[in-house]
Order: C-alpha cells, then structure tokens, then sequence
C-alpha cells in the first residue's frame, strides 16, 4: 500500500495542502513547529483514527477553523481508494470511502500505515498508558471494526465510574441493579478487548524480538501481557476471559465502591519489556530504549505485512534520525528500506541518511513545497 495524494484542510497548522507522493521515499524537511509533522499526523490518523500526539480531535482543528478534513487517495495493487475524514468542533464527525459516506470505524480498513516518532521512547520508559495504547493501535490496525469497540467501552468506564463516585456516599444497602447492568456491558467489551489485545501481541512478539535482533544484536528481548486484578493467558477464550473479567469486578466491589473507580479490566493493564531479564523500563540505556522502542514498531510493520491484504504498511520516520547514532540510522534504514513507501520528516537534512533518496518537500508555516 501506498499514498499518492493527501488533501489536508483546516487541519493543524493546514489551512489547505495538496500533496502528491511516490512510491519510495518522500521526504519533508522544515524546522521544528512548521507543519511537518501535522503532514504525517494526518495519514496516521486514517489508519488509526487518533493523534500519537494529542486525546480528542480539537487540537487537530486548526485556529479559526469549525472543522478538519482529511483526504487519501491510497494504492492498493492495481486498485486506488479513496477515504476522508472530517472531524467537526460541533456535530458528528464524518467519513467518506470511494465517495460515498460511512462509519469512521470503516477508515482504517482501507489504510495501513505504522509511525515512528520521538514519543517511542515512552513505550519503554514511560508510564503504562502508552503500551496500552501501542497494543490498542495494534488492535485497530489488525481488526478495524474493534475501533466501535473501544468507543463503547470508554462510554462505559465513564457512566460506570460516575456511577460508583455516586454511591460512595450512599449506604450499602443502596440498591445496584443499575451497577449491575453497567457491569454486563463493561465485562463483555473489556473481554472482547482483552482477547484482541493478547491475540494481536501474540502474533506480532516474535517479530519484535527479530527486529531486535536485526538493531542491536547479542541481547535478548521478552516481553509478556500483564492483566491487572484477573487472570489472562495468550491461549484463554474470549468466553474465558469474560468469566475471570466477572469474578474479578465481584471480588473488588466493595473496594470499587470505596474508591469510586473501576479497579480492574484492560484500563488497568501492560506489557513487561525486558532486556536480557531485566526491566527495560528501570534498566535500559538511551541506545537500548530506542532500539527496542523502534523493534516494537518494525514488529507491527512486519505483522502487518505479513497479513494484510493490502500488503506493505505506509512506514512513516517522523524525526527519529536525530535521536539515533550513525550505526542505528544505518540499521533501520536496512530494515525499513524495502517497505513500498516511507515518509519521512527531518528539520534538517544533515541528519538524514544518504541511502533515503526520494521526493522531497520543503514545509514552512504551514504550506508545502515540492522541490
């Protein structure tokens, strides 16, 4: 798969950009706070229906704008389609797929894309939000429609949440029914997310451990899904897990109640990286965090390869080259090189390396040039 047109309006810093890439490399250069990174934003967007960047749509709404819209025109073989969004400051957002409108859920089927970006460094040192996060993007990647289930499920969390805040003021005889039916809703989705979490790591982990392998080798990579407050094995049914899911919301009731927040489900859970059994997040160096950072992206890539009907993701470089030394540049450019197309941004071209030659594109301000 590759992108050969992106029409971005009102997004970011976009009051209206045309973009026209090849297959191959496409390099944008600017400094920092021009627009180029809004660029690459926007396809990871179509893919995944969110920002690495920011939670919500309004910051992607650019000043003085009511609304952003996005635009691709994607290859897949010898077939193009075309999709579009349009995120609104109010009303419904809207999607569009070969011109004719549909679910914003729909979006991500037609669009494969995996993003590298200085942030990475968070999903081996920062906090668990960001692995979950990372698997949650992976789900989406993998299985598109699970998009409408991580809508429902944080509509869920609140109105559950909201609810147990209410009742930790009233007595314990206080009736629950309505708890009850917000827990069938919760243990369902948060089963459903789960099962697709450890099935989707599970088929990407090997993976991981190769790119490893193949940026720093001699060291051994292990990592493992870590459900808090309930039982999760990678070979457990959904059913399975939907039975642990209940006893475990059984189990913590009163400290639920307590506490008025929801103590256990996929909200709560991570994933353990070690390097060499140690704790990457406590242990590892500034060269092993972004190594094993940029592994657990080439390990999507390469699982989405593998199973996607479209073939290649879109592999977007979004100012890594500045972070890494001359060995890891020349190391992943190895690795991602023969991807069907790479976008890339750099605020300067001396950190590029010399095998990246393509298309370029000079970014200032918020407009795009083709050089």
């Amino acid at each position: 798969m590759w992108i050969s047109q992106l029409d971005l309006v009102g997004w970011r810093n976009h009051h209206r950009s045309s973009l026209l890439f090849q297959q191959g490399v496409n390099v944008l250069i600017g400094p920092n706070g021009q627009g180029k990174t809004n660029v690459v934003e926007a396809v990871r967007f179509l893919a995944h229906l969110s920002s690495h960047r920011v939670s919500g749509s309004a910051a992607l709404i650019g000043d003085g704008s009511d609304q952003a819209t996005i635009y691709g025109t994607f290859a897949h073989g010898t077939r193009d389609v075309s999709v579009g969004i349009t995120l609104k400051r109010n009303g419904t957002n809207e999607a569009t797929v070969s011109g004719n409108s549909a679910k914003l859920a729909e979006v991500p089927r037609w669009v494969s894309a995996v993003m590298f970006a200085p942030e990475d460094s968070s999903l081996v040192r920062g906090e668990p939000g960001f692995r979950r996060q990372f698997l949650d993007d992976l789900v989406v990647a993998t299985s598109p429609a699970m998009a409408g289930v991580y809508a429902d499920f944080d509509k869920v969390l609140r109105q559950r949440n909201s609810l147990l805040k209410s009742l930790r003021t009233a007595s314990r005889t206080a009736d629950t029914s309505t708890l009850e039916v917000w827990n069938a809703s919760f243990v369902a989705l948060a089963a459903d997310i789960v099962y697709h979490r450890m099935a989707s790591w599970g088929y990407v982990a090997r993976h991981i451990s190769d790119a490893y392998e193949k940026l720093a080798s001699g060291q051994l990579i292990t990592a493992s899904y870590q459900a808090k407050g309930f039982d999760a094995d990678l070979g457990m049914t959904r059913a399975e897990l939907e039975n642990q899911l209940a006893q475990a919301i059984l189990e913590v009731s009163s400290a639920e109640r307590d506490r008025g927040l929801t103590l256990v489900g996929p909200q709560r859970d991570d994933i353990d990286l070690f390097i060499d059994g140690r704790p990457a997040r406590t242990h590892a160096s500034q060269g092993e965090t972004w190594s094993l950072a940029l592994s657990l992206r080439l390990g999507v890539a390469a699982w989405l390869r593998q199973e996607r009907s479209s073939g290649d993701p879109i592999i977007i470089l979004d100012d890594v080259f500045a972070e890494l030394d001359a060995h890891r540049r020349a190391r992943l450019v190895s690795v991602v090189s023969d991807y069907e197309q790479l976008l890339v941004t750099s605020a300067v071209e001396e950190d590029l390396p010399a095998e990246l030659t393509g298309v370029s594109f000079d970014v200032s301000q918020g407009q795009v040039t083709r050089r």
